[in-house]
């Protein structure tokens, strides 16, 4: 009992699900939201309720080009934002320094918040 991978769409090595809707399938490429997604639908001109397997050979193909020559997805995303935080710890940045010390970078509090913060860095055991 073999599936049928003949309509399978694969982006960077992942394997979009055949039976969901087209922007709900891009939606599992990691930098791809529902907004994203349903925007690059209406560009292609692909309606939102077509199935990734209903799609033609043409359609994929445009799919394809699209998210590939206009959005960082997967691991492109991935080294992009590891070296914008890599650039905030080297100029030597707060927000460089937070990272560094792995605490909330985003203004949260941590005089009685972030618990789980501290416990890696002080080393403290895990409480259960």
């Amino acid at each position: 009992m073999s599936k049928d991978i003949s309509k399978d769409l694969v982006l960077y090595g992942v394997r979009l699900p055949k039976n969901k809707f087209v922007f709900l399938g891009l939606t599992t490429l990691y930098g791809i939201g529902i907004a994203s997604a349903k925007k690059i639908c209406a560009e292609l001109g692909i309606s939102p309720k077509l199935t990734i397997g209903d799609l033609t050979e043409k359609q994929q193909y445009a799919l394809i080009r699209k998210v590939k020559e206009n959005l960082l997805v997967e691991n492109n995303l991935r080294d992009y934002i590891k070296g914008n935080i890599q650039l905030m710890i080297d100029n030597g940045s707060l927000r460089g320094f937070r990272h560094r010390n792995r605490l909330p970078v985003r203004g949260q509090r941590t005089h009685t918040n972030a618990k789980t913060a501290k416990r890696v860095i002080l080393g403290m055991s895990v409480r259960s």
